[in-house]
């Protein structure tokens, strides 16, 4: 395997020990070099221009090998150029205190040239697999970045429905880069909004990408009924319609829980079905909070065929109804304790009464607090629709 072109640095107080390294180094193709005969003079090199490698001798007068390791560690340099010591026999335990900081190998004297060629090249191509590697995560990083920019960009942040009768808003937070929960909101028609959250099974981009299937086909499926009929669906046969494309080219099973509604604005009544997903919660004042519970149906894409039941709501004057992902049930502590429903629901009492916004900030920053700095164990969306008193 030849070796990537490489500028290599050898330091070594002693000229004949440099010059044997050197032409040892020109036999393996390796002619893009440069000596320093002592710490301070290699330090300015390095700084002066970027090395693929160094050798660096151990016992150097004025300044050591050791010490000048220990600045290129603290300037952040080990990480993109190796360091190969090299060291008498005697010399092995400041070998070992070189090693612990940051050094990428060591070269005994006197050379063996068989030793020196596989280490040199070892050093070599570990530096250009980890440049590789490097590379790579920045393209995957950049790629999610835009990836989570996108998702965001699929589900509305604006809600100006009958803004004077109605207060809404929503938050979707992935755990990773992308995720796979989903709200949408839009008029099927005027004076009826379709309602919907959901949380595809598992993380990341194949549960984004599912998401992003069940919505399109939510939406488009919805309005093509309504321009096609003329009249709205019940949200079951939405469920039932959704249940059957989602199964499709579905091996792995994945599903998604989701609930679906229909809110007319005038009279706050909801028919909505619920797909497997969380309860929804009703918040009404004074600090009332409580689960608007219905008999369980299975999730989308788990059984092919199965009826749907529709369930219907009235949402009144000054009562808030919050959708929400079990993300937020299964926020954990630094001990792994979820943060329960019994909890929820005390929180979301406190907040009867509140904006829509509110709501929101509000169950976030507890969720925040009882996390209490561990690491999101799961996507996290929120939903609030507040009917104005």
């Amino acid at each position: 395997m030849l070796l990537p072109p490489s500028r290599i640095l050898v330091v070594d107080d002693v000229a004949e020990n440099r010059d044997l390294l050197l032409r040892r180094l020109r036999r393996m193709q390796l002619t893009d070099t440069a000596e320093a005969a002592d710490g301070r003079e290699a330090l300015r090199l390095i700084r002066q221009e970027p090395f693929d490698l160094v050798l660096l001798d151990v016992m150097m007068p004025e300044m050591n090998g050791i010490e000048v390791l220990r600045i290129l560690r603290e300037e952040g340099r080990l990480n993109e150029m190796p360091v190969v010591m090299i060291s008498a026999a005697s010399e092995i335990e400041k070998v070992v205190e070189c090693v612990e900081l940051g050094a990428e190998d060591y070269l005994p004297k006197p050379f063996n040239p068989a030793l020196l060629t596989a280490r040199v090249r070892a050093a070599l191509e570990r530096r250009h697999l980890r440049g590789e590697n490097r590379r790579q995560l920045e393209r995957l990083t950049l790629e999610l970045d835009r990836a989570r920019m996108l998702q965001l960009r699929m589900v509305p942040d604006h809600f100006a429905f009958d803004p004077a009768r109605w207060d809404i808003a929503a938050c979707m937070e992935p755990a990773l880069e992308v995720g796979g929960d989903l709200y949408d909101l839009f008029e099927v028609r005027p004076g009826t909004l379709c309602v919907a959250i959901g949380d595809v099974a598992g993380k990341g981009m194949p549960a984004a990408l599912f998401m992003a299937r069940t919505r399109s086909l939510l939406r488009g499926g919805l309005l093509q009924h309504v321009a096609l009929a003329g009249a709205l669906p019940r949200p079951s046969e939405m469920a039932a319609l959704l249940n059957v494309e989602l199964s499709k080219n579905n091996p792995d099973t994945t599903f998604v829980t989701l609930f679906l509604g229909l809110l007319d604005l005038e009279s706050g009544r909801l028919d909505f079905c619920n797909a497997g997903h969380v309860y929804p919660l009703r918040l009404s004042a004074p600090a009332h909070a409580e689960e608007i519970r219905t008999p369980a149906d299975p999730a989308l894409g788990v059984i092919e065929d199965f009826d749907f039941a529709d369930h219907q709501v009235w949402i009144q004057p000054g009562e808030t109804l919050l959708l929400a992902t079990d993300g937020l049930g299964d926020t954990q502590n630094r001990q792994g304790e979820p943060l329960e429903s019994d909890l929820i629901l005390a929180q979301a009492a406190t907040l009867a009464g509140t904006g829509a916004q509110s709501t929101l900030d509000g169950l976030t920053e507890a969720a925040r607090t009882f996390a209490d700095g561990a690491p999101p164990f799961d996507d996290v969306t929120l939903l609030a629709i507040r009917r104005l008193s």
